[in-house]
């Protein structure tokens, strides 16, 4: 009896001791959305998707995955749609070196944003990817883009 009750005594004295407080820690808030791993082509859908600058849709692989496509005609991009029904894209400047050659890099480089001249609507499967429940479509117009740590970040108003 005596050992039950030593037990009990420390359990008690364990719980009470543990739910004081000793200072304050912000949480670590948890993302709304989940980056996808998505390949893009920068052409114009109107030029099938073969010259001029633009946002053509050529794949998506599911959750962000590291390593770069094996395929010099599209370009590895994460992607995530916020809460505020905003498409923010995310392109490395390596893996935007390594697309094309180099060839769409002066549409970012020092720039404050990009110009999209076609509409553009994502393909069904991507669309789920990212969580829409209706079609997303790029339209034209300015989006702006930063730069930060070797990463452009665009951001799309849908």
């Amino acid at each position: 009896m005596k050992k039950m009750m030593l037990l009990i005594m420390l359990g008690v004295i364990f719980i009470t001791d543990s739910s004081f407080a000793t200072g304050v820690k912000s949480g670590l808030c948890a993302p709304t959305a989940v980056w996808i791993h998505l390949e893009f082509i920068f052409h114009r859908p109107k030029f099938d998707c073969e010259r001029g600058f633009g946002i053509c849709f050529a794949a998506t692989a599911g959750i962000d995955r590291s390593g770069a496509s094996s395929e010099n005609r599209v370009c590895n991009v994460r992607g995530q749609l916020n809460e505020r029904n905003q498409l923010l894209i995310e392109v490395d400047e390596v893996a935007l070196t390594k697309y094309e050659g180099g060839s769409s890099i002066p549409y970012f480089k020092d720039k404050t944003s990009i110009s999209i001249l076609d509409p553009y609507i994502l393909p069904e499967p991507a669309c789920r990817a990212l969580g829409a429940t209706s079609a997303l479509t790029i339209k034209p117009g300015n989006y702006p883009v930063s730069f930060q740590n070797g990463v452009y970040t665009v951001v799309f108003q849908l």
